[in-house]
């Protein structure tokens, strides 16, 4: 038998998995390779590691946990599965070269900025995707809370997801308790998120600090109202927010007062489709990737989306009509007229060079500096 921190999560779903199917049913990787229990019991008896490379093609969604009637998580058996591979060096592919690039400029001193003010303990951690595509909304953002929190700080930099999905365990782990660390050095005891698999993150692994994702602080303390426009929509709940109801029921309150009403997709909150982009799946298996994002599409038929992820929204705007929330917040007529830009690859990343400098020539800070000026 493997010996590994995750090999519980592969023998309990062995052992629990009554083979139901359910989660076959609406899994194309499922259908292709077998059911939960099936798999478990072949790695169990320790297959060839030559044949294990199916398990990078799962995207991780927790979909089949989301349908479970014995509430099994096989996703966390994939990614244990995963962290078993890189651990023998056998779970490293080219094809993911692009996403490691993107994470390591994410936390690099190009990139990554700290910025905390007099008695800061609050910050806003926007991520990677949302800065780049849409520096004009994070900036309105970020001056909104400042009206609420007068020394909210800001972060520039990546939670490591992409290590984590990946399963690079090691890295991701010194990356994030390196972030940890020095928000805690620095007295910051509040992370605001606005990515949802950033909250998924600092929720599951951060350690001394509360995280809340925005959407759930602008519900409470009001954003601007806008009149009815007998605009109807329908929400993609992103799949790292899978299982939080008060994050999806923001974001629905959020869409309510700004007038517009929703039509809910079948498959959504616990139930909710990936939008193709989860678990890096698509860079081996783009097949999969758009198997996903064509069930969400057709989902929601003639209804413009609206999701509350920076990535969800790229994949799914490149087959349907889809809107970040935090667009329509802030500018709202510009959204529903098609004319609000949004940056796509390589300009993102000059998107975020310049939203960094614009912040520093602009902020007064106590504490600033790059993770690596922090960190020494």
């Amino acid at each position: 038998m493997r010996e590994s921190s995750g090999t519980y999560h592969i023998e309990y779903i062995f052992q629990e998995c009554v083979n139901c199917k359910i989660c076959v049913e609406e899994c194309a990787f499922l259908q292709e390779y077998g059911s939960p229990q099936n798999l478990a019991a072949d790695w169990l008896e320790k297959r060839e590691i030559t044949n294990s490379k199916y398990v990078f093609d799962c995207s991780l969604c927790g979909l089949c946990h989301g349908v479970c009637p014995k509430n099994l998580d096989p996703s966390a058996m994939f990614l244990s599965m995963r962290r078993e591979l890189v651990a023998e060096d056998a779970g490293t592919f080219k094809q993911h070269k692009t996403i490691r690039t993107y994470e390591k400029r994410g936390s690099s001193s190009l990139f990554s900025w700290f910025h905390f003010p007099v008695n800061c303990d609050t910050v806003l951690f926007p991520g990677c995707a949302f800065p780049g595509s849409r520096p004009e909304t994070l900036t309105r953002l970020f001056y909104h809370l400042q009206k609420m929190i007068p020394n909210i700080g800001i972060v520039l930099d990546c939670c490591t997801k992409p290590s984590h999905d990946l399963g690079d365990n090691v890295h991701f782990t010194e990356m994030f308790n390196e972030l940890n660390q020095i928000l805690c050095t620095h007295s910051i005891r509040k992370v605001l998120t606005v990515c949802p698999n950033c909250y998924r993150i600092f929720k599951e692994y951060g350690q001394g600090i509360e995280v809340q994702i925005v959407y759930e602080n602008l519900s409470l303390t009001g954003v601007m109202k806008s009149s009815k426009t007998n605009k109807e929509v329908t929400v993609h709940d992103p799949c790292g927010v899978r299982f939080a109801k008060n994050v999806q029921q923001s974001v629905r309150n959020l869409l309510q007062e700004q007038g517009l009403a929703i039509r809910e997709m079948k498959h959504n909150r616990t139930r909710t489709f990936c939008c193709g982009e989860g678990g890096a799946a698509g860079f081996l298996r783009p097949d999969f990737a758009k198997f996903w994002t064509k069930k969400r599409v057709e989902e929601a038929g003639s209804s413009e989306i609206v999701c509350y992820c920076a990535g969800c929204t790229h994949f799914l705007g490149e087959s349907s009509v889809t809107h970040h929330i935090l667009d329509l917040c802030f500018f709202q007529e510009a959204v529903l007229a098609g004319k609000q830009k949004v940056s796509r690859a390589p300009f993102t990343y000059w998107n975020r060079y310049r939203l960094k400098r614009a912040l520093k020539k602009n902020l007064q800070a106590c504490v600033s500096g790059t993770r690596t000026q922090l960190r020494n």
